[in-house]
């Protein structure tokens, strides 16, 4: 036992060792586009709870509490008094909020700085409480690879790094999963089979401590697991409400012991209604718990989180756009498209490691003979595999959804199922080849793992399989930082104005000067000759080409300096041209006579 116990211990610590310092070196490298609302969010959060108005607590239907509660904690520590200055609550779309840290000696991306430690952690523990759990269905060896494979991974890693509610999130929906399921199959008859099914040559590798004492251990913890199981689906909803898709696995699960043949009819169905009962409550109180808002006006926060949520996801807009919910709009047979672009997502955002291992996989799980995964293991990854194309199927299908982050979930999910089929695969072999030693080969995967990454670094959400053409996600906010850094080089940097596309927060935490945002709502709007006055009374013009293709209505912008004038500073990253700096005074007057020739009176 205390060998058992020893086992578990190493490999939490080797996580550690492989997941932390990629993701707290140089971890304030890039701020994302999204972060911002939510560090103004989150002050906002802290601002209200420490002034005990909880009706406040509300600003978004995600809705995001468990980040501002990250980001609440880091406030407490970086900046305690910010409760204290009676400046009320700031407006997330404008630059007040930064400019008030400043004049009190503070500095956005510091607070950035503490959050992300304090999510880091987050993310560790539930990484440890992960590989805990599926060491219980699978032993510490291939839990440890499953998990290993699934933090490090590219998309994931680079996410992890930035305030981004899609990591937190997908780790809380995995240890809800792997909880639940652990109830729903850790009965003493089911563990039994369990282990009567295995060969004695794979038990070591594949299901070691599947023993008499562990089924028996199982049975009594039954109740901690759906307990864990329901607090982790509570932080999941605190953190996005799409973690719903979470239930369809869950409900299925439950359908299914119905049909088992080993009681009778009403026993089973009293069971399941009583273990839901135990697990929807567990996350109900969890979620009453940690939102302050839900204290004041439960029904307005629900109204509020999931009316504009499925609002959102049938009409492509919020209540208060649309103004009523009304599914029977929408249809299923246009949003084919939708499925196909996240699929694409997910085929580029993936190494080959997982496509890989997600082969292996599949091959165990329908094979016939001793190489077939056990019982219990074929069910967890088929359940597994159901969650990863529900949330596929649900962005896909909804309106309005087009970043690849919001399929986390599927990224995670995939990648733990992609350990599984390459600790079956390394079992197959040693079989055939006892030279094949597990440390090793398991070495050479997380090696190899971490290889596709660190190209990337410190941009790693910028991956891209290379037998595709373009990454999942571009033009997130990486290298904005990187022009800010080369402007603050200059003399007399805290005296330049620089005009920055999307620069708010991506921009204007690194930079000491003054930045002026370049919204994006302005070219939209085709509004060029407001454009033409901001840049006239800046010093510096910072562009953000790599967003081309994804905002075309930026082609009228672009190429008026295209052939016009050549930027000062072209940055790089990865070999794309994303960033072009321009100095005000070196730009002529045949360029802003172009822009002005695209504006609607």
């Amino acid at each position: 036992m205390l060998s058992h116990h020893r086992a578990k211990i190493i490999y939490i610590l080797l996580l550690l060792a492989l997941t932390l310092p990629s993701r707290l070196t140089r971890i304030e490298a890039a701020v994302n586009i999204d972060e911002p609302w939510w560090v103004i969010s989150s002050s906002n959060f802290y601002y209200a709870v420490t002034h005990r108005d909880f009706e406040n607590t509300y600003f978004e239907y995600h809705p995001g509490v468990t980040n501002m509660w990250v980001i609440s904690t880091a406030m407490l520590a970086y900046f305690p008094e910010y409760r204290g200055f009676g400046q009320g609550f700031f407006d997330q779309r404008k630059p007040f909020y930064e400019e008030f840290l400043r004049e009190n000696g503070k500095e956005t991306i510091e607070l950035v700085r503490y959050a992300r430690y304090i999510q880091a952690g987050v993310l560790a523990l539930f990484a440890i409480i992960a590989f805990i759990l599926l060491s219980l269905i699978v032993g510490e060896n291939l839990a440890f690879l499953s998990i290993t494979l699934a933090a490090i991974s590219p998309f994931f890693l680079g996410h992890s790094r930035l305030l981004n509610m899609e990591t937190m999130g997908a780790m809380f929906v995995l240890v809800s999963f792997l909880g639940f399921h652990l109830t729903h199959c850790h009965s003493e008859w089911r563990l039994q089979r369990h282990e009567e099914s295995l060969p004695q040559s794979r038990r070591p590798f594949v299901a070691r401590g599947a023993t008499q004492g562990d089924i028996r251990e199982a049975t009594r913890n039954r109740l901690i697991y759906l307990l864990l199981s329901g607090a982790a689906f509570g932080l999941a909803q605190l953190n996005k409400s799409t973690s719903i898709a979470l239930l369809g696995v869950v409900g299925l699960m439950l359908l299914v012991n119905l049909f088992e043949k080993e009681k009778p009819l009403k026993t089973k169905f009293s069971a399941a209604l009583k273990t839901f009962g135990i697990w929807f409550g567990a996350a109900a109180l969890v979620y009453f718990i940690l939102w302050p808002g839900m204290w004041a006006d439960p029904a307005r926060m629900l109204r509020e989180v999931y009316g504009n949520a499925f609002s959102y996801a049938f009409q492509g807009a919020r209540l208060d756009v649309t103004e009523e919910l009304d599914p029977a709009s929408f249809s299923l047979v246009n949003r084919w498209d939708g499925i196909l672009l996240y699929l694409r997502y997910y085929v580029s955002g993936t190494t080959f490691v997982t496509w890989l291992g997600l082969i292996f996989a599949s091959v165990f799980m329908f094979t016939k003979g001793k190489e077939r995964l056990a019982e219990q293991v074929r069910s967890m990854v088929g359940y597994l595999a159901l969650l990863g194309v529900l949330f596929i199927l649900m962005f896909g299908i909804a309106q309005g959804r087009n970043h690849a982050h919001y399929i986390m979930n599927a990224f995670v999910a995939f990648d733990v199922i992609a350990g599984i089929g390459w600790g079956s695969a390394i079992a197959w072999a040693r079989s055939r080849w006892s030279k094949l030693t597990l440390v090793p080969a398991a070495a050479a995967l997380i090696l190899i793992q971490i290889g596709f990454g660190l190209p990337y670094a410190p941009y790693y959400f910028t991956y891209r399989n290379p037998l595709t053409r373009e990454a999942a996600t571009l033009g997130y906010g990486e290298g904005l930082a990187e022009a800010a850094n080369y402007l603050s080089q200059k003399p007399d940097a805290e005296n330049i104005k620089a005009y920055v596309y999307n620069g708010m927060g991506t921009f204007s935490w690194y930079f000491p000067g003054e930045t002026i945002v370049l919204k994006r709502a302005n070219v939209l709007n085709d509004n060029f000759a407001e454009i033409v006055d901001d840049i006239r009374r800046s010093d510096y013009l910072v562009l953000y080409p790599i967003t081309r293709a994804n905002h075309p209505e930026t082609e009228d912008l672009l190429s008026a300096f295209e052939g016009g004038v050549e930027p000062e500073k072209t940055i790089y990253i990865d070999g794309l041209e994303y960033i072009q700096v321009y100095k005000v005074t070196d730009i002529p007057d045949r360029v802003y006579d172009a822009l002005l020739k695209e504006h609607k009176p």
